[in-house]
């Protein structure tokens, strides 16, 4: 259980050092990573935006993270959560286990994701 925890952990810290670097690089030379389904289509995807809503968090302005995503903004704190949950049964049994809570959340947390890239380019 330990060695579960250190590897969750050290795992952990590299992305979070990592997306604060990228953030950080971002914000300081506003070279970014184009959003491939924007590129390759012009349509806007659920996630368009994600890199300026985490630049506007890094600097606690809530209101431009909110209009850079507002729905991947919203729904954060679900993900987070539900993702913690999942990461905290791997460190208690050893296996990755999703709960039919979870699952459902997920769906839930999906299908806003999809209705939320629809209507993004229609209106």
């Amino acid at each position: 259980m330990k060695e579960r925890c250190f590897r969750v952990l050290s795992s952990a810290l590299f992305l979070t050092a990592a997306g604060v670097a990228y953030g950080l690089f971002f914000l300081y030379t506003g070279i970014g990573v184009a959003c491939p389904v924007n590129f390759l289509t012009g349509f806007q995807c659920p996630g368009c935006g994600v890199t300026h809503m985490c630049t506007a968090l890094l600097k606690l302005d809530f209101e431009s993270a909110f209009a850079a995503n507002p729905v991947l903004l919203l729904l954060s704190p679900v993900l987070f959560l539900v993702f913690l949950n999942y990461i905290a049964g791997y460190v208690k049994t050893g296996r990755f286990e999703m709960k039919l809570w979870q699952n459902i959340l997920l769906w839930i947390c999906i299908v806003i994701l999809i209705l939320y890239g629809i209507c993004r380019n229609i209106f």
